[in-house]
């Protein structure tokens, strides 16, 4: 092959490709079968908050809602472009006032028909990490195990590993390390609106804090819940032309 047929055929390889402008990315982003997608996962995002909502003992401070689409990884010299034209993704995180003893509301919430949780594996005595068993050894045993060592911090997660509970942890004055409160010092607030895509809601309009939360009731939960595994809810594959 002659030198600059070759060189035309590196360049040609290494040329990054075309990208849909904004227009076309919102009209990807509000058709019928992103709409649809759209509407059926907040649908099922909320359906699991109303069940939580229920749970006796936890007090609805606030809800943080987002979704947002955007477009491709435009890819450099070290860095293929995006595999997908668009990218739709939606969470939805919420903070509780916990009335009572934390781990009777665990229990509560173990008991509540929310979602199918993280099994044990390891049976009584070592309990497996996201599962109720395993924060009530922790709370039972003050976040310490018997030889002494620090336990990991606990949590309830969905055996999906979409829906992620936390809570305060309580205090352990000799390794206050090992202690933590769930975060939101300040009154949540919604991000700039995207270009393609983007809503955010705050339920109510004018939250309490995190801290006036924890004041009144002693306890914070917060709840996280997004697609299995952070995968997006609606994707656009990119054309072998683009």
């Amino acid at each position: 092959m002659p030198a600059a047929a070759a060189a035309m055929v590196v360049v040609g390889a290494c040329s990054p490709q075309p990208q849909p402008s904004i227009a076309e990315l919102r009209a990807m982003a509000t058709d019928g079968d992103a709409e649809s997608k759209r509407n059926a996962e907040e649908t099922r995002l909320r359906g699991l908050l109303d069940r939580l909502d229920r749970v006796e003992g936890l007090h609805h401070a606030y809800t943080e809602f987002k979704d947002g689409c955007t477009g491709p990884a435009k890819g450099n010299f070290k860095e293929p472009a995006g595999v997908d034209l668009l990218t739709c993704e939606m969470g939805l995180s919420a903070v509780y006032g916990v009335e009572g003893e934390v781990t009777d509301v665990l229990q509560r919430i173990g008991a509540a028909d929310v979602t199918t949780w993280q099994p044990d594996l390891n049976g009584p005595g070592s309990a497996s990490g996201g599962t109720l068993a395993y924060a009530l050894e922790y709370h039972r045993m003050r976040g310490v195990f018997p030889d002494g060592t620090w336990m990991p911090a606990p949590s309830l997660v969905s055996e999906d590993r979409g829906l992620v509970i936390t809570w305060d942890y309580p205090p352990l004055p000799a390794h206050p390390a090992a202690s933590s409160q769930v975060e939101g010092a300040q009154v949540p607030t919604c991000p700039p609106a995207g270009p393609v895509h983007s809503r955010c809601r705050i339920d109510p309009p004018r939250p309490d804090p995190v801290p006036a939360v924890r004041a009144r009731y002693g306890t914070v939960l917060k709840v996280v819940i997004g697609r299995p595994g952070s995968l997006p809810y609606y994707t656009v594959p990119r054309s072998p032309a683009r």
